[in-house]
Order: C-alpha cells, then structure tokens, then sequence
C-alpha cells in the first residue's frame, strides 16, 4: 500500500523536468528568416557630370579645339575642362589652341548654318571672342570681299545739297546722328554681314585716315560703281567684337548716277 504514493512522486518530477526542458527549447530557438532584420540597402552614389552653362554664364571658357569662318561668323568648339561645348561670334582670328577668356551669351538649340549645311544642337552666340584677335574690319570668303580700300581715285563732283568725304571727317562732331549725303566711288565691298551691305567709298578728297567713308546698305551695288549714299551718320561706333569705327554712314540709300 505504500508503494503508490513513491510512484506519483516520481511521475510529478518527470512532468516537471519535461515542462522545464520545453521551455527551455523554446527560448532558446533561433530567429527564423522571417524575424531576422535584414539593413536596408544603399543607394547608388550619383554620378557627377559637368553642368552647361545656362545663358548668361561667364564660365564659357577654354581652349580652341575647332574652328571655322562662315557667313561673316567664327564658329569655335571651345574645351572646357573635359567638356566641349560649340561658341558662334563675329568673325574673329582663331587657331587651334587658342586659349580665350570667359563669355556671356546666348543659347541656341537644334540651330542650323545654312552657310555650314550643319546642325548644332547646342551653340552659344556670344558678341566676342575675349583674349583673341578680332579682325579690323567684317570679313567675308575670299571670293566675296572685292575691291581695294588702297586705291586711289580721280575727284567726284559731290552730290547737290550733299558733302565730300573729307568734309564728312571734318564736321563729324556736328553732323553726329543727322543725315549726310556722299558721292562717290565704291572701292571695296563685303555683303551679307550682320545683316548688311558693307561697302568703302573714296571721292579723292582728304589723306589718310579722311579719304575713305564706310557705308551700311541693304542696296546692292558692284565695286567700280559712283553712287550717291544718303544715311545717318554714326562715329566711334562699337558694332562688337572689335569693329570699331570712326565715322559710318548707316542704313544708306543708295542711287547709282
């Protein structure tokens, strides 16, 4: 009779060890996939490009890769530390590795040259090309710049009511921004830059530096022509990019007698 009660002791300390090992296994489990924290990922570093400048920006600077004249234009592929970027401006002497400073201008997209038969995507069209030389005077191809500002001429009767080509030099100061009118001979001509006519006229008055009178036309005319030019005069005009000059007659008239 006393065997019974040593049996459920012992059943009652197995069930407890068995309770004690199960909670143990059970805090000691591992984390399953589903629980583990995984760290998020990092993003890619961005990869830096260099910026083209906006319109306006003084940083279009560099050296010449590329350049090419056209239409009374210096078009100039300019490196800029790594990145090339395409410049248009009045027609200026470049070279390969000319080196110029900074300019401001103007942004064009998808612009085609007629006179290049080409397609830029993006050109900026600037009023210099600073550090280079500009050249003295709007330049043309070869084949049509003619005539000679040198030559020299036989007198022409003035024009009635108008001066000679000496008398303009002599009275520039008072006949600033008021209308002129000149006979003479044209002597040397470029056409269809900036828009215009450019063209020389001598008379055979004055010496140098008094004896030729540049004149802006929309006209058409042929060197060895006399004409008569009726327009506002105009000194130490600026046009940019080093056209400069003393006296000019702008946006003439011009009759041929």
């Amino acid at each position: 009779m006393q065997a019974a009660p040593r049996v459920s002791t012992r059943l009652f300390l197995c069930l407890g060890l068995l309770s004690l090992g199960v909670a143990g296994c059970t805090r000691d489990q591992p984390r399953t996939s589903a629980q583990a924290t995984t760290p998020a990922p990092t993003a890619p570093a961005a990869v830096a490009t260099a910026p083209t400048p906006p319109p306006g920006d003084d940083s279009i600077a560099g050296t010449v890769l590329e350049t090419m004249d056209s239409g009374g234009y210096t078009y100039a592929k300019i490196d800029r530390g790594g990145a090339t970027v395409w410049v248009a401006g009045p027609a200026t002497k470049l070279v390969v590795g000319t080196k110029v400073g900074a300019m401001s201008g103007t942004l064009m997209t998808g612009f085609r040259s007629d006179t290049l038969a080409r397609t830029f995507d993006q050109i900026y069209f600037v009023s210099s090309f600073p550090g280079a030389s500009a050249v003295a005077e709007p330049q043309t191809p070869p084949v049509a710049a003619t005539g000679s500002a040198t030559e020299m001429i036989e007198k022409v009767e003035p024009a009635a009511g108008g001066t000679t080509v000496a008398g303009v030099y002599a009275a520039k100061a008072t006949l600033t921004g008021k209308p002129v009118v000149v006979r003479g001979k044209v002597v040397k001509l470029n056409t269809g830059i900036m828009g215009r006519n450019w063209l020389h006229l001598r008379d055979g008055t004055g010496g140098a530096g008094t004896n030729d009178l540049l004149v802006t036309t929309d006209a058409t005319v042929k060197v060895g022509d006399v004409v008569v030019a009726r327009g506002t005069l105009a000194t130490d005009k600026d046009f940019g990019g080093g056209y400069k000059y003393d006296v000019v007659v702008e946006s003439a008239t011009i009759a041929t007698k």
